[in-house]
């Protein structure tokens, strides 16, 4: 699909909350790797994060997590 930045959703492509973290943010997740803030989401809000994943199953077999990112903003 079509982020709400207006880019098409590929590995990398994070959701966040844009009142904390804003479009262009980058972001490194540990077991994820490197990601750019691209899209947001009525759930997600506050310090949470929504990495996409090519399919539901390997969305679930990340599942959810409690980890530290390293930011930089743009």
């Amino acid at each position: 699909g079509i982020t709400a930045s207006g880019t098409r959703a590929k590995h990398g492509t994070i959701a966040a909350d844009t009142s904390v973290l804003p479009f262009g943010t980058v972001v490194q997740v540990p077991g994820y790797g490197y990601g750019r803030v691209e899209d947001r989401g009525g759930a997600i809000t506050g310090r949470r994060l929504d990495l996409w994943y090519p399919s539901h199953e390997d969305a679930k077999a990340w599942g959810r997590k409690k980890v530290y990112v390293r930011v930089w903003r743009p």
